[in-house]
């Protein structure tokens, strides 16, 4: 396989599960250090086990769980990502969460929550 992503760090929101998981995968064999981010730790701890059964080694992984509905956790990806890896090449806000069908049928609470993954993170 090829080694594009040799050298690049790369941070894919919600790569705990689906598109996310298959692209952090993806990066992660072309050669990318990889940031795993979601809610489950126990999700992330087992896309990470993936990644080691793949022969990729430890220091090219980090994983951070967190909530993007948290602005906190936006930070702390970006400066945990710094710190650990000296840079960031590529983002990817893959994280999304739906909302109810119909727009009478969500509170103002779950439009807030749809924001603040959706747009804002």
């Amino acid at each position: 396989m090829s080694k594009r992503f040799e050298g690049k760090v790369v941070i894919v929101t919600g790569s705990s599960a689906g598109i996310g998981r298959a692209a952090i995968l993806r990066f992660a064999k072309e050669g990318a250090s990889v940031v795993l981010h979601g809610q489950s730790k126990e999700k992330l701890d087992s896309v990470k086990a993936e990644l080691l059964n793949s022969k990729i080694d430890e220091s090219k992984i980090l994983v951070i769980p967190g909530s993007l509905q948290d602005d906190a956790v936006h930070d702390r990806l970006i400066n945990e990502t710094i710190k650990h890896f000296g840079k960031l090449d590529i983002l990817i806000n893959n994280a999304g969460i739906p909302g109810k069908s119909g727009v009478d049928s969500n509170s103002m609470e779950g439009y807030d929550a749809i924001m603040a993954v959706n747009v804002r993170a």
